[in-house]
């Protein structure tokens, strides 16, 4: 709604598009803002269809509501309307039962938000620049720190805690105009948790997964990016799977262009990974599952939620197409150590990708 509308209100709104008009149906409340700065060729009110007297004869609010939709499509003489799959069912039954033929269409809506104009791309570049300034805060955090003799970090006469962490992200995300859902700060063995948020001290020696992912409150875009830090020298092991992860990450990035499936990129990263000497879930027997290794999707589109299309992963068959912007993630994790994800965000193109994220790969930060 606000991609086609270019407006967010507070309240629930209706909006319909027929022959080349656009037309936003809202509270009057709201008809004033919506007139002033949405790309709408009509807005109407609620009160034009009777909501109010339909409630005054002891209508609920929810069924007037329902009604008054019907009403507009009445007014607007469209018997067939076609909906994205998060249509509300109460609303789909009740104009089904009054003869009008509701149609979900996922793949319409989807490619309506898909390919991102230029406004749009800078939006998420400035979302993108306030989250490599955040990870430079990270950097900045652990590389202050000292080790205790029990490995704990140390900094400031504080523990180095991932709590600490997301504070220190949080507050830079918020001093650069962004806002969301908490980053993830995974370390050791918690990192393999992949979505969890992580808590508690942090170690030398040990991955620290760190995943962030904000929208700018002003554009409402977002952007995402994951690195994974060491303090101190990394042990043999995350050696290897950072190298394994970084190789996967740059061949299937090379992967990413216009009219490719989705599955394409992710199969390379599989084979980098695979060669690596870690399991993708490719080849999985019927009813076997992973739990460690490379066990997710390679990537997402981003744009006005951080987890939109299209996807790259086991089944996503459907093209990539030019002016998608996408995640590419690879990953592998074992759960008694922890592991390394690292995630870029790209434009596709007709030819090379065009990578936003402007940040290096550096594993160990050193005091």
């Amino acid at each position: 709604m606000f991609v086609a509308t270019g407006v967010a209100v507070v309240d629930p709104f209706t909006y319909l598009e027929l022959n080349g008009q656009r037309v936003i149906v809202a509270s009057v409340l709201e008809a004033d803002v919506i007139r002033r700065d949405s790309r709408a060729s009509d807005v109407w009110t609620d009160d034009e269809f009777g909501g109010r007297e339909l409630m005054a004869k002891g209508w609920s609010y929810h069924d007037a509501e329902m009604e008054v939709v019907r009403r507009v499509l009445e007014k607007a003489g469209a018997q067939s309307v076609v909906v994205p799959p998060s249509f509300p069912v109460s609303l789909a039954d009740y104009l089904r039962g009054k003869g009008h033929t509701v149609t979900p269409d996922r793949d319409l809506f989807e490619r309506r938000r898909r390919s991102k104009d230029a406004a749009q791309l800078a939006a998420i570049n400035v979302a993108q620049r306030a989250t490599e300034q955040a990870f430079n805060s990270v950097r900045e955090l652990l590389g202050s720190a000292t080790p205790q003799e029990s490995g704990v970090l140390i900094a400031d006469g504080e523990q180095v805690t991932c709590e600490r962490v997301r504070d220190a992200i949080v507050g830079t995300l918020r001093e650069h105009g962004c806002e969301g859902e908490p980053p993830l700060v995974g370390a050791g063995p918690r990192g393999a948790l992949v979505h969890d948020l992580g808590r508690g001290p942090i170690h030398a020696g040990e991955p620290v997964i760190v995943d962030i992912f904000p929208r700018h409150a002003a554009s409402r875009y977002c952007a995402d990016m994951t690195r994974t830090f060491c303090f101190g020298e990394a042990p043999e092991r995350l050696r290897v799977m950072h190298a394994t992860v970084l190789d996967a990450l740059r061949r299937s990035t090379e992967a990413i262009t216009d009219g490719v499936a989705g599955t394409v990129p992710w199969e390379v990263a599989c084979d980098a990974i695979e060669a690596g000497g870690f399991r993708t879930q490719r080849g999985l027997a019927e009813g076997e599952s992973l739990g460690e290794d490379f066990f997710h999707g390679l990537g997402h589109g981003v744009g006005i939620e951080v987890h939109e299309a299209p996807y790259m992963g086991l089944g996503c068959r459907q093209p990539l197409a030019a002016g998608d912007v996408v995640t590419v993630e690879p990953g592998v994790y074992r759960k008694d150590f922890g592991g390394v994800r690292l995630e870029d965000l790209v434009v596709v193109t007709s030819g090379e990708p065009d990578v936003l994220t402007q940040f290096d790969y550096e594993l160990e930060i050193r005091a």
